[in-house]
């Protein structure tokens, strides 16, 4: 991987313009381009970016076509008890936020965490840019939700006794500007409620933690600052180490002071770098062992699973050079039809009916067992079932 320093156009912390950039990735994306970004740091405040970010017009094609959370049981959905992050949420919500009024939640989704909001006495909104997801809202929980961008949508809100970011904020090229709109949308002693990766303790963290889709990854002492700079004072933070497949931070604000935009921090700079420096030698090292359980694939393989983890494992990995890669199977009908890395995207069932006892590559660091279960399901031998992490 390439480590180089250059001036870089996108600042959106201290606006300084001292990028410098510890890890590069080519990306396959599926139904996409082909495309290197970069990641990095700002060497003035220490915030952690994509200093090479994919072009905007890259992303909302990415979330239009291929990332918009199907649901593949809306049965199993409206009767599905909270999700951990979910539980997270309320639980801070409920100790913190005001006990009626409207919960708005920038980038819902399919409305999974608002319809838990509203059984527990909430008025409930979102928004969200995927048309099929604020339709799924709609079918699955009855929830209305603005199909758009929340610098559109959001300014359009008012007197809201809670605004929530779940695992959003990382994903917006200019998260202190939402921020900001979103204190400008809550009433006098309404909330901020939001979620994100956090960067700390990068022996925790799995392969591919710097990813496509994400933007920003905030420190405690990044997200503090971005916070104070929007005109919102925290009232509770909590980190949890092993809540997902890497460390989150949970932050609860009301309104406060808005104060100046960070500027340069050397000792936060220097920790980031500490921090990357980690993290880097410990993703080179987990792909290495993922690269060491391939060595000996080699003629006709097939691999489950398209999408951003898949267009990592073909760069950081030889697979496309050592094995005759046949095909990408996904249950995503969405992505049927398109080519990833030159390899077509297949469904289950084409699948099936070309299977002749190649082994099937796993890509998912999540859902590994899970997909190994269904393979085996399928009457595929475990012996020709690769699994990279378990």
């Amino acid at each position: 991987m390439s480590a180089r320093a250059h001036l870089i156009s996108a600042r959106p912390l201290c606006r300084h313009s001292d990028g410098e950039e510890v890890q590069t990735q080519v990306l396959a994306l599926a139904g996409l381009a082909t495309l290197e970004i970069g990641f990095g740091y700002c060497r003035a405040c220490g915030h952690i970016y994509q200093v090479r970010p994919p072009s905007a017009a890259i992303l909302d094609q990415h979330y239009a076509a291929f990332s918009n959370y199907t649901c593949f049981d809306p049965a199993a959905a409206r009767t599905a008890p909270p999700a951990a992050s979910t539980r997270r949420l309320l639980t801070l919500a409920e100790a913190r936020a005001p006990r009626a009024g409207t919960v708005y939640e920038v980038g819902c989704a399919t409305g999974f965490h608002l319809r838990h909001f509203r059984s527990a006495g909430w008025d409930v909104g979102g928004c969200d840019p995927s048309p099929k997801a604020a339709a799924q809202a709609q079918d699955l929980f009855g929830i209305a939700v603005d199909c758009g961008f929340e610098a559109e949508i959001l300014p359009r809100q008012k007197d809201l006794a809670v605004v929530v970011f779940s695992h959003v904020l990382e994903h917006l090229s200019d998260p202190l500007a939402a921020l900001t709109r979103a204190r400008d949308a809550l009433r006098d002693d309404g909330v901020v409620l939001l979620e994100v990766p956090c960067a700390i303790a990068p022996h925790l963290m799995p392969p591919g933690w710097f990813t496509f889709e994400h933007l920003q990854y905030f420190s405690e002492n990044a997200l503090l600052r971005m916070l104070h700079a929007a005109g919102l004072a925290p009232i509770e933070l909590r980190v949890a180490f092993k809540a997902e497949l890497y460390p989150v931070i949970a932050v609860i604000a009301g309104k406060g002071a808005q104060q100046s935009r960070p500027t340069e921090d050397k000792l936060a700079a220097l920790q980031a770098r500490q921090f990357l420096d980690v993290l880097v030698w410990r993703d080179d090292s987990l792909w290495g062992a993922t690269s060491r359980r391939l060595r000996d694939l080699t003629g006709p393989a097939y691999v489950w699973c398209a999408g951003v983890h898949t267009a990592q494992l073909f760069d950081r990995t030889e697979l496309l050079k050592s094995a005759d890669v046949l095909g990408i199977v996904d249950r995503d009908a969405q992505k049927w039809g398109h080519l990833q890395a030159e390899r077509a995207i297949i469904s289950p069932e084409d699948f099936r009916a070309r299977y002749d006892e190649e082994p099937v590559v796993i890509s998912s660091f999540a859902s590994e067992a899970q997909i190994a279960q269904s393979l085996a399901e399928y009457g595929i031998a475990p012996k020709r079932i690769v699994r990279l992490y378990g």
